[in-house]
């Protein structure tokens, strides 16, 4: 089964079932000027919920971070420790990037335009996500869940 939505708004939040998606892709592309753009995993649609399995924040020009890609999860209603991950920024203002997402039983890997970028391992049960939200300085173009 697989559900695509083109052209979505932003925050863009769509309900899924983790029982069958495996695979997100993600096409769009940043504003000029954007600061950062976000992808929550998450259990619920609301903007600040107990439970997200997995954050993947690429920061242009965000506090003290620039050009630099953050990983995160929160555990009962407590952020973690943000994971900086030593990895190039491979987003570019006003350019097209095709992000995918795999979703492990015990990590979620990511990959930027075909590219392999970083692997977040899963600090919840991928049971506890039923929900993806995009927000802050993105345009897209497609989301499609496999």
């Amino acid at each position: 089964m697989v559900f695509k939505v083109e052209d979505p708004d932003i925050p863009f939040v769509q309900y899924m079932d983790t029982d069958w998606i495996q695979k997100i892709n993600i096409k769009g592309k940043a504003p000029a000027g954007a600061s950062r753009f976000t992808i929550y995993l998450q259990q619920g649609p609301e903007d600040e919920p107990e439970e997200v399995a997995f954050v993947f924040d690429a920061r242009f020009n965000f506090g003290a971070s620039q050009n630099k890609i953050v990983t995160n999860c929160k555990i009962d209603g407590a952020w973690q420790t943000e994971e900086d991950k030593d990895c190039p920024f491979p987003f570019n203002e006003e350019e097209d990037f095709k992000i995918k997402i795999i979703v492990d039983d015990d990590s979620f890997k990511v990959k930027v335009n075909g590219e392999d970028l970083l692997e977040y391992e899963q600090k919840l049960s991928a049971k506890t996500i039923n929900c993806i939200r995009i927000q802050n300085d993105v345009k897209l173009t497609s989301v499609k869940l496999q």
